[in-house]
């Protein structure tokens, strides 16, 4: 799997962590943990001041507060599927209403198409398969900004 963040190639620095008896001296800067982890062992994670990314799945629901949201740097998204709407309209309103700037990333079901729709909602990357990239670029490329439908 790769990175992309708009036409380049990014350098992964996370590393997933899952299981259901993680502790906290498995968790490194740069790691990427599940919502229940986060829950477990966030006042750890926040005292020690780590880089911390979370993944949240498209069906779960994300109500994690403004002040937890300062501790992420990066908030990745796994989609379920790829008719799945609801980070789109997730993903807008921790950009526009709670303020979240640091890196939010698309994965799991995701199409080419769908590419310059996710930019233009507040996603900064997506994870793809790397065999896939030059699809992903081309779809960015045929983006002419367009936000409405002509009639």
């Amino acid at each position: 799997m790769i990175i992309l963040e708009r036409e380049n190639v990014k350098t992964n620095k996370y590393l997933k962590i899952s299981g259901d008896d993680i502790g906290i001296s498995e968790i490194k800067n740069y790691s990427i943990i599940d919502k229940k982890n986060w829950i477990l062992l966030k006042d750890q994670i926040i005292k020690k001041k780590l880089i911390i990314g979370i993944e949240i799945f498209s069906d779960e629901i994300f109500d994690i507060s403004k002040q937890d949201l300062r501790a992420l740097c990066l908030i990745q998204i796994n989609f379920k599927t790829f008719k799945d709407g609801r980070p789109f309209t997730f993903v807008k309103k921790l950009r526009k209403e709670l303020k979240f700037n640091n890196e939010i990333r698309a994965a799991g079901h995701i199409l080419p198409d769908q590419y310059s729709f996710l930019l233009r909602c507040g996603f900064n990357t997506v994870e793809i398969n790397e065999v896939e990239k030059e699809q992903w670029f081309e779809m960015l490329n045929l983006d002419e900004g367009l936000y409405y439908q002509p009639y």
